[in-house]
């Protein structure tokens, strides 16, 4: 456990792996912001990628996503780290489709997507480009 530890602590050094770990906090503090807002006669309703309606929404696997990026970092497979990331932002464009779709009411869009949707995105696209980086980095290394 010790030597994983260190793992992270030797790549601190690395700005690199501080633009990924940025990234992985981005992709955390999206899921809690409202990723889509909806305004009807006044009332606005925030939607939120972590619950829905009481129930956990498809935002867990972000999270998740983001962990194992860190995990892999401490197992020292950074340039690996980039699939979970590929993976969290085909979640995100799903997302965005499927709600794309079905707010378009007669072609118009209905609402608007929340920073949290955006946050994700930059988290997502940092933390993938970054551990890649930070992978090809330590091998050359």
């Amino acid at each position: 456990m010790e030597k994983y530890v260190e793992n992270i602590k030797g790549n601190l050094k690395n700005p690199l792996f501080i633009a990924c770990l940025v990234g992985m906090a981005l992709m955390v503090i999206g899921v809690f912001l409202p990723v889509y807002k909806i305004s009807f006669l006044g009332v606005t309703e925030s939607i939120s990628y972590f619950s829905n309606d009481g129930k956990l929404a498809d935002g867990i696997w972000i999270l998740l996503l983001a962990i194992l990026i860190l995990g892999l970092h401490a197992f020292d497979k950074a340039k690996f780290a980039c699939i979970p990331a590929i993976i969290s932002l085909a979640l995100l464009i799903h997302f965005y489709t499927d709600v794309k779709d079905s707010t378009s009411v007669l072609g118009t869009q209905v609402g608007s997507f929340g920073i949290g949707f955006y946050v994700m995105i930059l988290g997502t696209i940092l933390a993938g480009v970054c551990s890649v980086l930070v992978g090809l980095k330590n091998k050359t290394n």
